[in-house]
């Protein structure tokens, strides 16, 4: 099994130091981290039609059964949680996953959606993206690496946005493997109307906590077509 040892997890994130080769972070002044972690790829032209699946590059199980509206309401919710907290930034998190996208990624496939929207604030300096997490585990710490990037140091708080089926995920095992405390850690469940999902993938990380082996290795391999290090 690989070894949580070689995985280099933050001491304190209590700390709010600037990092000491970035004294001019774009914004130390924002503290809390929320997260909306992409699905899949818009690459529509009619923002007026984008609840529709024509627009997107979807997964077969994702075709039909309002899938792509629930990713609207993902985007949305991020957007209105960072209205409601001034210190908040916001990552739409997800990388280039699907060949037949080209060089466009599902964080900024997310950020024009969010530009659309009603509730998308005049100044959004606190709206950025996060293009090179391929599954949910590395839209958790690749989202706290990039907040780190553009504030200058750790997250006090933590919201994601996904799935209600992947709260348990994100808490039990993405959480944990990245040792950030529970207590400053939320997750905001929004799934589908009127269904049931089960997350296959929780096992598969219960053991193999960084997705490093098996099927959750493939499944990396497969969501960078185009070899982004």
């Amino acid at each position: 099994k690989f070894e949580s040892s070689l995985i280099k997890t933050p001491s304190n994130y209590n700390s709010i130091e600037i990092a000491p080769n970035d004294t001019q972070s774009p914004h130390p002044e924002l503290r809390d981290l929320v997260i909306v972690a992409g699905h899949a790829i818009f690459i529509g032209n009619d923002f007026d039609k984008m609840d529709r699946d024509e627009g997107w590059i979807l997964e077969e199980f994702q075709k039909g059964g309002g899938h792509v509206k629930t990713f609207i309401e993902h985007i949305r919710k991020g957007v209105e949680l960072v209205i409601d907290n001034k210190e908040a930034l916001l990552i739409f998190s997800g990388g280039q996953t699907r060949p037949s996208a080209g060089p466009r990624s599902e964080a900024q496939s997310y950020w024009e959606i969010a530009c659309s929207l009603d509730v998308f604030p005049k100044d959004h300096s606190n709206i950025i993206t996060e293009e090179y997490a391929r599954d949910s585990y590395e839209n958790l710490a690749f989202s706290i690496c990039r907040f780190h990037e553009f504030t200058g140091h750790y997250p006090r708080n933590i919201t994601v946005v996904g799935f209600q089926f992947k709260q348990r995920r994100f808490i039990e095992l993405h959480r944990a493997a990245l040792k950030f405390p529970i207590e400053r850690f939320n997750y905001v469940g929004i799934d589908l109307d009127d269904k049931v999902l089960f997350d296959k993938a929780f096992y598969q990380f219960q053991e193999d906590l960084y997705g490093c082996h098996g099927k959750l290795r493939q499944k990396k391999l497969h969501r960078n077509p185009f070899r982004r290090r």
